[in-house]
């Protein structure tokens, strides 16, 4: 019990270790307050009850008020907390204050007077304490008049008329004295001295610390891979480390400030990196940082080697300029090349440009005529000769291939005569040296050119002057970019794609043609391509997709697509149309193709079916039907049981030798010879002898593109059996072939 009420008590006067080795003021201060009030407030408690007694005897009411009011005074400074201490130190001070003015001015007796004196000359000690040196010199001048009331001693009359004094007052007075003077003012000062040595204690542990660390700064600052100087304000080197030192020691004369050691040409700023070099030495870069040392005059100043950083800077800067240079520069011509004119390091092309694109047109027969470095020899020539006739302002640029490409701004000229100023320019003939010989060789340029009226980029100029030059012709060797000529080009891309798509999406139909022997009856049908755009309903016509195709070589995606979707409308034949063979027609590159042409003898080997239903028809209009390897691969097939039938006969390349080594079993005469058979003699003889030829040959004939009936009654007296033309029908799909009969009626086709 005695133990957790000391506990509780230090920990009210702020006594436990904790608060002793705190280092806020305000602490001790706090417990100074608590230690005097709380001795205080016991003494006077029992003096308060002893005394009250007493005064209440004799009628002396007063007596209780002063009593009471400085004990609830007391009390009421001794329930103040931390955040008050100003309000408990005033308290304190008024109480000791007032007590000795209530002892001098309410106490008769001279020698208890006193008493109320020596209260005063506690003050200065109160005032140092918590108002500092200021308040208590003035508490001390203060207590003069308190001095000379003692040497005066002289009682001092009643203050209105009141006396305060009991039997014991001398004995209370005693008391308080005793208990101020040998209590609350040793305590006090034993509070404050217990936190000062405490602090002392701490402090000199943070010295030695302090210099522990001080001193391992030394031992890492002297043993710094890293220079580093200490400087006064001047720039004067007072300390230097090893490193630091060995620079030092590497200059030829005595060098005490940092200027002498680096050239400097500016004063170093704190937190900013220089770049220098130490003086007498280019090759030795470094980077002097100074530190900032906020509570120190001196500078201490880092020094970075950054030589080698510098140097492989350096190094890897050529790299680039020569990388720039062998990517943007041409190496033949030395004239920028293609990736400067379109990368980012260009500026857009501004407003009233004339740009061309140059080409020399001859030069494949340079190299062809007098080899290619002479030919790169003459490019290179030409570039330079251009480059000295065109203004210094004019940019000239090396395209691939044998192209230049000429910008430049002249307001004088018109763009539409700007093609006529630079032919002027352009150099006409060469010097080649050929077998220790100068040949002059004449040029022929070709160029495109474009007038930028407004801000472009160099790529859309570009673009315009390639479109320009396509368009160059023999008759006009430079030619004006066009817009509408982009728009037709843009036309044609768009329908390339279209149709591209329309193939790869399974968009391709086939329509039948008949073909009809001479009592009308259906023998087979000509498979015909079209192409079905669904996303407008509309059908692709041949003249509309074929050239697209030929143009991009598409020949064998197409013919292979025509075959499989033959093969399977021949396996799902509907019922109700005669079972007769169908003929898809073949170019010959596809025969080319190895991969088309196994593919094709694969199927018709194993297929019975398939060579009873399906023949090929070969365009021999077509220069590669009469290709040696085409007429191998057609006699293949044919050993394999393949019909072969030889399609527009008569206008193509195919000789009568090369008709016997086609291995074709039918000829369709061309319908420009049956077109003219009722108008023409001579077209009569030849549609005749084709027919004599044939049958002397043991082949089949079909009279393709029969449109008249007088047309399908001379071809029945000259002796066809076979035909197939707008007569009979149209080209249509199959379902409009299908609920017909076996025989068909002339002149009244399924699609009219």
């Amino acid at each position: 019990m005695f133990n957790r009420c000391s506990t509780l008590l230090k920990r009210y006067l702020l006594l436990d270790a904790d608060n002793v080795r705190a280092p806020d003021a305000d602490i001790w201060k706090l417990s100074v307050l608590r230690i005097v009030l709380l001795i205080g407030v016991t003494l006077t408690s029992a003096i308060v009850l002893h005394s009250s007694y007493a005064a209440y005897q004799q009628g002396m009411y007063y007596v209780l008020y002063l009593t009471i009011g400085f004990s609830a005074l007391l009390y009421v400074t001794l329930g103040l907390r931390k955040g008050q201490i100003k309000l408990a130190s005033a308290s304190l001070t008024l109480t000791i204050v007032m007590a000795g003015l209530c002892i001098l001015f309410f106490t008769i007796d001279i020698a208890s007077a006193r008493y109320g004196l020596l209260f005063f000359f506690t003050l200065p000690i109160f005032l140092r304490l918590f108002y500092g040196n200021k308040a208590a010199i003035i508490g001390m001048f203060l207590n003069l008049i308190p001095f000379a009331l003692l040497i005066r001693n002289q009682p001092i009359a009643p203050l209105f008329g009141i006396d305060i004094t009991l039997p014991e007052t001398h004995t209370y007075l005693s008391s308080l004295i005793f208990m101020f003077f040998n209590f609350c003012l040793p305590m006090a000062v034993i509070r404050v001295m217990t936190s000062l040595e405490s602090q002392s204690s701490l402090n000199l542990k943070q010295t030695k610390k302090m210099e522990k660390l001080v001193s391992r700064y030394q031992e890492i600052f002297n043993n710094g891979g890293t220079p580093s100087l200490f400087c006064d304000q001047q720039g004067k080197i007072l300390q230097a480390n090893k490193s630091a030192r060995k620079l030092i020691n590497q200059l030829p004369a005595p060098c005490n400030y940092i200027e002498q050691l680096f050239e400097l040409h500016e004063p170093l700023s704190a937190g900013q990196r220089h770049k220098t070099h130490l003086t007498g030495n280019p090759h030795a870069t470094f980077e002097l940082q100074s530190a900032s040392l906020q509570h120190h005059k001196k500078q201490l100043i880092h020094c970075f080697d950054v030589s080698e950083i510098t140097e492989n800077g350096r190094k890897f800067d050529a790299f680039k300029r020569q990388h720039f240079e062998k990517h943007y520069y041409d190496e033949l011509t030395g004239l920028r090349n293609h990736h400067y004119w379109n990368s980012s390091v260009n500026q857009p092309i501004s407003a009233n440009t004339h740009t061309v694109m140059l080409k020399l047109a001859n030069l494949r027969d340079i190299n062809l005529q007098y080899g290619y470095s002479q030919g790169d020899k003459a490019l290179a020539q030409c570039a330079m000769q251009i480059q000295n006739a065109l203004p210094s302002s004019t940019l000239m640029y090396r395209l691939p291939g044998a192209k230049f490409l000429v910008s430049c701004q002249l307001e004088q000229e018109k763009s539409t005569d700007f093609n006529v100023w630079l032919k002027d320019k352009l150099p006409s003939t060469i010097q080649i040296k050929d077998n220790s010989e100068l040949l002059t060789q004449p040029l022929i340029w070709v160029g495109g050119f474009v007038y930028v009226s407004k801000a472009q980029s160099p790529s859309s100029v570009a673009e315009s002057c390639a479109i320009a030059l396509s368009q160059a012709s023999s008759n006009s060797n430079f030619s004006q970019f066009d817009c509408n000529v982009v728009k037709l080009i843009r036309k044609d891309t768009q329908h390339r794609d279209k149709v591209k798509r329309l193939l790869d999406n399974r968009c391709l139909a086939l329509w039948l043609q008949p073909q009809v022997s001479i009592n009308n009856t259906i023998v087979g049908f000509e498979a015909l391509a079209r192409l079905k755009d669904d996303e407008d309903g509309k059908i692709l016509q041949p003249y509309q997709f074929l050239p697209v195709i030929e143009k991009n070589n598409w020949h064998i995606l197409f013919t292979q697509k025509i075959l499989d979707n033959t093969i399977e409308l021949i396996e799902n034949w509907p019922s109700d149309i005669p079972p007769v063979p169908v003929a898809i027609n073949l170019s010959g590159p596809e025969l080319l193709s190895d991969l088309f042409y196994e593919k094709l003898l694969r199927r018709y080997s194993e297929s019975q079916f398939l060579r009873e239903r399906l023949k090929l028809e070969l365009t021999e209009t077509s220069v590669l039907a009469s290709h040696q390897e085409t007429k191998r691969r057609l006699t293949s097939l044919a050993n394999v049981g393949a019909t072969i039938i030889i399609d527009d006969f008569g206008t193509g390349h195919a000789s009568l030798s090369q008709l016997i080594d086609m291995s074709a079993s039918v000829l369709k005469v061309d319908r420009e010879f049956i077109d003219r058979i009722d108008s023409s003699e001579r077209h009569r003889k030849i549609v005749q002898m084709t027919l004599e030829l044939a049958k002397s040959l043991d082949m089949q004939t079909i009279a393709e593109g029969v449109e008249t009936q007088a047309q399908l009654n001379l071809l029945i007296d000259m002796g066809f059996t076979l035909f197939q033309g707008y007569l009979y029908g149209k080209p249509a799909p199959i379902e409009a072939w299908q609920g017909m009969s076996k025989a068909i009626t002339v002149g009244k086709s399924a699609i009219q």
